[in-house]
């Protein structure tokens, strides 16, 4: 298992717990804590910068400079979209899609309680 998989699995696994409990508190009509959600938002940032940062070591297409995990820390918002299409083509921009879905997903699934009620 490469560094790859382990930031993949470790934000899956948070992006699950994160929708476990926002769903929890929203079925039982309480308010999530702000501060864990600002938490988790940036937990999710960080980590999607790590899988990067290990991923484009082995992408030929990508010039690392020697700052390059901070540069893309700092402007991670632009860097996206043009990370995963220039390494991945169309297939990087549904990835890409994948990941704001997973970012979402909390909030995803309390609309779909809303909508069940």
């Amino acid at each position: 298992m490469g560094a790859n998989s382990i930031f993949l699995y470790a934000l899956g696994g948070l992006s699950l717990l994160s929708v476990i409990y926002e769903s929890t508190l929203y079925w039982h009509d309480l308010e999530p804590n702000e501060r864990l959600l600002n938490l988790w938002g940036a937990a999710f940032v960080l980590l999607v910068v790590l899988w990067i940062n290990a991923d484009s070591r082995k992408q030929p297409r990508i010039y690392r400079p020697f700052e390059y995990a901070q540069l893309v820390l700092i402007y991670w918002v632009p860097y996206l979209p043009y990370y995963f299409w220039r390494t991945r083509g169309v297939r990087g921009l549904l990835m890409l899609g994948a990941l704001v879905v997973l970012y979402l997903s909390g909030w995803l699934v309390q609309w779909l309680l809303y909508v069940a009620r």
